[in-house]
């Protein structure tokens, strides 16, 4: 089939065609006495993945990397969700700076006259914020633990911090916290291999799972195929706002700085519904000043006890009412409801 053929039949132009090309996405047969392309019926199976890859907002270089592995469903599926995480992000970062200009504009039009230092000061937070989402990244490989371990996983990273007895005590107190109800929508952040997700779903609750390592989430869906797994970070939440009547996070909360802990409650915020709760629990420091095992925890496994202090200010003055309980160094639990 030739070009302007091949573009009738799929529904674009011939230059989307060669644009494709161009971009090492689809490679045609040319006639060598012409150089005339030649699409053939492989061809088209591939450039309708391509459109309709591009027409749901994935980059080209996402597209490419997806379409090595489409004979992989495994592979190719984990290509996509990665894809779909970094489409949120964006999402949720043009939506953040749309706010903030909107809240600038706001005020010029309250005072009457435009502001230079009020723009710069938006622009900023916003900066400061994009840059506190990139930072992060797993600096414990938590695909190769989850490979290694599987379901033990999460108990292996605590190794040494904490014993078995009081992680499993953790997650039965965050349970009794947390109370879901029957058919409750609820979401799980940082959820591990699946552990508190397994008591929260026994309880009957329609609970939505994310969590940034793909192997994790493969061991979450072999285990509870029922439930929303998804692949994205605490600091983009791959989710609509206001969707959630409870947010649980058990253990999780450590792999980000103290910033950036503050973000993702301002993410957690963003998703839940207004009354809904939010139980956080794991290492945390539940007093203003640090403790030793903190800071020891800190320097040791390049991680970053919670401070319950620092939280629950940052919810207070969302209008959170909050409880918190020290169940024992170097573990809390804080719970918040949201007005």
């Amino acid at each position: 089939m030739k070009v302007h053929e091949a573009a009738k039949a799929l529904g674009v132009t011939p230059r989307t065609l060669r644009f494709y090309e161009e971009k090492g996405l689809i490679t045609p047969y040319k006639a060598l006495e012409n150089r005339y392309r030649d699409y053939s019926d492989a061809d088209l199976i591939q450039l309708r993945w391509i459109i309709s890859l591009r027409e749901l907002g994935l980059p080209l270089s996402s597209i490419q990397d997806a379409l090595s592995a489409v004979h992989l469903p495994d592979a190719f599926l984990r290509k996509v969700e990665a894809a779909r995480t970094h489409l949120y992000e964006s999402w949720i970062t043009a939506t953040k700076a749309l706010q903030a200009l909107d809240e600038t504009i706001s005020v010029w039009q309250k005072n009457g006259n435009i502001n230079l230092h009020q723009l710069e000061s938006a622009a900023e937070e916003m900066k400061k914020n994009r840059l506190l989402r990139a930072s992060w990244s797993d600096l414990w490989n938590y695909d190769d633990i989850a490979l290694q371990h599987g379901y033990q996983a999460p108990l292996i990273t605590l190794d040494g911090i904490i014993s078995e007895e009081h992680y499993h005590l953790t997650l039965h107190k965050t349970m009794e916290w947390l109370d879901p109800l029957h058919d409750e929508i609820g979401l799980e952040l940082g959820a591990g291999s699946g552990n508190l997700s397994e008591l929260v779903t026994n309880a009957g609750a329609k609970l939505t799972v994310v969590e940034q390592s793909a192997e994790m989430l493969s061991l979450i869906r072999d285990r509870l195929p029922d439930i929303d797994a998804k692949q994205g970070n605490l600091l983009s939440l791959p989710l609509a706002a206001q969707s959630y009547s409870f947010i649980v996070c058990t253990f999780a909360m450590h792999h980000l700085t103290a910033s950036q802990q503050l973000l993702a409650l301002a993410e957690m915020d963003r998703v839940l519904l207004s009354g809904g709760r939010i139980v956080i629990s794991g290492l945390m420091n539940p007093f203003e000043e640090e403790l030793e095992a903190d800071h020891y925890v800190e320097q040791q496994m390049n991680w970053c006890p919670s401070s319950a202090f620092e939280l629950t200010e940052w919810l207070t003055v969302k209008g959170y009412s909050t409880v918190s309980d020290p169940l024992g160094i170097p573990i809390g639990l804080l719970y918040a409801c949201k007005p």
